[in-house]
Parts: C-alpha cells; structure tokens; sequence
C-alpha cells in the first residue's frame, strides 16, 4: 500500500487528520485493551488462587514471572496493533514501538497490579476485585507509556514531545470525566474496590479517540523528518 496514497490529498497537512487511520487506532486499541485485561485477569487469579501467591509462602519468583507475562503480552498485543497505525505514517520498527509499551507494562505489573494481588491473599481479601482495583490504579502510567513512545517516535517527527502531552492530557481528562460520572450516578468509582471490570475496560478505552487524535497531528506528514515510504517497513 503507498502511505501518500492512505492519506490522499491530506499529503503535506499540518493537521495529519485521517478518517480510517484514526477509526483504525480506536478499534485496534480496543481490541488490544479487552484483551490484555481479560487475559491479565486470568493471569492474576490463577497467581492467587492457584499458585497461592503470597510473601510468607517464598513464591515471589511466580509473582514476578506472572508480572513478566502480562507485561509482555499488554506490550506485544498493544505495542502490535498500534503499530498497524503508526507504521502507515512513519518507518517504526515494529520491535523498537513493542518493547516501548513493555517497559511501563511491567513497571505497573511490579508496582501495583502483583502487590495488589499478593496483599488480598494474604489477608484473604477477593483477589478478582484487588486485581481490578490495581488495573485502575495503574491508569496512572498512561502517561508514562506516552514517554516511552515517545523516544520511538523523536526519530521520525519534530512533533514527538506533544505525544508525551497528549497522552498525559488524555488519561487526565478520561479520569476527571470517569469521576464526574461516577458522582452523578452515585459514586460509582472506578478508583474504589466497587469499580466494575466494564469501568476499566471503558476508563481505557475513552482514551484512544483523544490519543488517536494526537497521534495523526503528531505524524502529520508536514512534521515528519524521515522520507516515507512506499509500503510499511
């Protein structure tokens, strides 16, 4: 596929919008978190429930191959799907946008979801629930994730420190929203043990028309400083 020809006359747009680049980023991006999330929630029950993660029981060895593997997956699923898009703007190796999701991936597995998950074992707390507790807590990286992205992205556009912006601007008002929301309808909030998995699946997914938004602006072809391409890399 010739890149010029996906964008069409927007060739040279300083705005960079592009209807199916960006109906792609929202879909993929939906895809990637339905799936990271359901799969890490199996991944932390059977840590729990299974394995009977706790510190006494000397098992943090599994807690931290459990960690490892959703980290992994959350990058290899996430960091893949977004590189559809991307690599239609700018020549990312794929690799290179992979491991940048997989770095803030296990710092939120190490730092919030595992202890979260060990700490309701040990006190014999719902694992299900302390683990949907941690992925919303988590949400908190999502800027870190846009930094990490975004020394990918520095080599190919003079616009790559607006995505570190876009995506802390993004998480920030999908949580001022997600909180407003909450209150109106009762204090229903996500940042509580009452959050429900369909609030965190719709927490994150609301993200991705603001981050997929930025990201066309931020690969407009007019700020890009590499030749594109004739086809993804």
């Amino acid at each position: 596929m010739d890149a010029s020809g996906s964008d069409g006359q927007q060739t040279g747009s300083p705005h960079g919008w592009n209807a199916r680049l960006y109906c792609l980023w929202i879909l993929y991006n939906t895809i990637a978190f339905i799936t990271v999330l359901t799969v890490g929630f199996v991944l932390a029950l059977v840590g729990s429930n299974v394995l009977h993660l706790s510190l006494a029981s000397g098992h943090v060895i599994v807690a931290l191959v459990i960690a490892t593997l959703g980290a992994a997956l959350f990058g290899g699923v996430l960091g893949s799907l977004q590189w559809l898009v991307v690599r239609e703007r700018v020549p990312v190796p794929r690799k290179e946008w992979v491991t940048a999701n997989v770095g803030p991936a296990l710092l939120a597995w190490l730092l919030v979801i595992m202890p979260a998950v060990i700490d309701a074992q040990n006190t014999h707390k719902n694992a299900s629930t302390a683990y949907l507790l941690a992925a919303s807590q988590s949400l908190a990286l999502g800027p870190l994730l846009g930094l990490s992205q975004s020394l990918v992205l520095r080599k190919v556009t003079s616009r790559w420190k607006w995505w570190i912006g876009a995506n802390l601007a993004s998480w920030l008002i999908v949580d001022a929203v997600v909180y407003l929301l909450a209150e109106l309808l009762g204090g229903s909030d996500v940042l509580t043990a009452k959050g429900s998995i369909a609030e965190v699946y719709l927490t994150l997914i609301a993200t991705t028309p603001l981050t997929g938004r930025a990201l066309l602006w931020v690969l407009a072809p007019s700020a890009l400083t590499v030749p594109r391409e004739p086809g993804p890399p």
